[in-house]
C-alpha cells in the first residue's frame, strides 16, 4: 500500500508547537483565540502584521483562524483539531464571503455554546470593487455575528486606491475582528508603498514577525523531515546550510525539502542545496 505522508508544497502549520520564529505573533493570535472562544470576544484585535514574503505570516493567520472556528476545540492548547468540517474545508484565499457556519464556543463550564460567525478572507492584490461592496455590506449588518476578516498583502489595495473604502467600516461603530499583512516590513516601508497613515491608524496593534536563528529553523527541518519521510545527508550540516542559504525564512526553506519531497530517492543533500535557486514569490 502507498504511503501517504504529507507534502512540504502546501505544508501548513496544524497547532502552535508546529510553528518556527514568530514568538510575539505566536502569542499574541493566542490571546485573541482564547478571547474569542471563552469570553465571546468580537472586537478589540485589529492587528497588522508586517514582515518579508515566506516568514509566516498568513501561515499563522490561518491557523488562528481554524482555531477559532473549530468545532472540537483544545481549550487548553489553543490547538485546532484538525478534522473537523471547519479544519479541513478551511482555505484562505479559496474563501467565499458566503461562508457561514456554527462554531461550538466553550464556556469556563466546557458548555458549548453555539455562535455564528462570518469570516471573509480578501485576496487584496485581485479583489474587486463589488466584492469589498458585499464584504461592507455584511459588517455593516447589526446582529450577533462573529465577524472576522482578513486582508492577504493590504499594501496592494492602497496601490488600487481602495483602501479609502473601508476606512469607515473599520471604525469602532461595526464590531468586527480584521487582520491584515502586508510584506513590507517596519512602518516608513509600509508607508512607501502607499499604505494611507489613517488607514493604519485602523490597527490597534501591529506586529513585526520574527524570523527563527539558524539553529531554530535547523531543529525544525529536522521535525519536518521526519515529518515528510526525508532522509539527510550530515543532518546537522545539511541543514543547517538550508537554514543560511534560505535567509532563515521558513517558507524559502521548505523549498528545498519539496525538491527532495519530488525526488524519487527523497533524500537531501549537500548538492541539492547548494544548486537550489530559490523563489521568493
Amino acid at each position: 500500500m502507498l504511503k501517504i505522508t504529507p507534502n512540504p508544497a502546501t505544508w501548513q502549520p496544524q497547532k502552535w508547537d508546529d510553528v518556527v520564529g514568530n514568538k510575539a505573533l505566536t502569542e499574541y493570535l493566542k490571546e485573541m483565540v482564547w478571547n474569542v472562544r471563552k469570553r465571546g470576544a468580537k472586537s478589540g484585535f485589529n492587528t497588522m502584521v508586517r514582515g518579508s514574503s515566506r516568514s509566516g505570516k498568513t501561515a499563522e493567520i490561518t491557523l488562528a483562524v481554524k482555531a477559532i472556528g473549530c468545532l472540537k476545540f483544545d481549550d487548553k492548547s489553543l490547538d485546532p483539531c484538525g478534522m473537523c468540517q471547519h479544519c479541513s474545508s478551511l482555505n484562505h484565499i479559496a474563501g467565499t464571503l458566503g461562508w457561514e457556519e456554527f462554531a461550538n464556543i466553550l464556556e469556563e463550564d466546557e458548555a458549548p455554546t453555539p455562535i455564528r460567525y462570518f469570516y471573509s478572507p480578501i485576496d487584496c492584490p485581485n479583489v474587486t470593487e463589488s466584492d469589498l461592496a458585499e464584504l461592507i455590506y455584511r459588517v455593516r449588518i447589526q446582529d450577533r455575528m462573529l465577524k472576522l476578516i482578513y486582508l492577504d498583502e493590504v499594501h496592494r489595495l492602497s496601490r488600487r486606491a481602495m483602501d479609502e473604502r473601508l476606512l469607515k467600516t473599520l471604525d469602532g461603530d461595526f464590531p468586527a475582528i480584521w487582520l491584515a499583512s502586508s510584506a513590507n516590513a517596519g512602518v516608513d516601508s509600509t508607508q512607501k508603498a502607499g499604505l494611507d497613515p489613517m488607514f493604519c491608524k485602523r490597527f490597534t496593534t501591529s506586529i513585526e514577525t520574527q524570523l527563527p536563528s539558524i539553529d531554530e529553523l535547523a531543529r525544525w527541518l529536522g521535525l519536518r523531515c521526519q515529518e515528510f519521510d526525508l532522509k539527510v545527508d550530515d543532518p546537522r550540516r545539511t541543514l543547517t546550510r538550508i537554514a543560511e542559504r534560505s535567509n532563515q525564512l521558513p517558507g524559502l526553506a521548505l523549498q528545498i525539502l519539496n525538491r527532495a519531497y519530488m525526488s524519487r530517492n527523497r533524500v537531501v543533500s549537500a548538492t541539492l542545496v547548494e544548486d537550489h535557486c530559490f523563489a521568493a514569490s
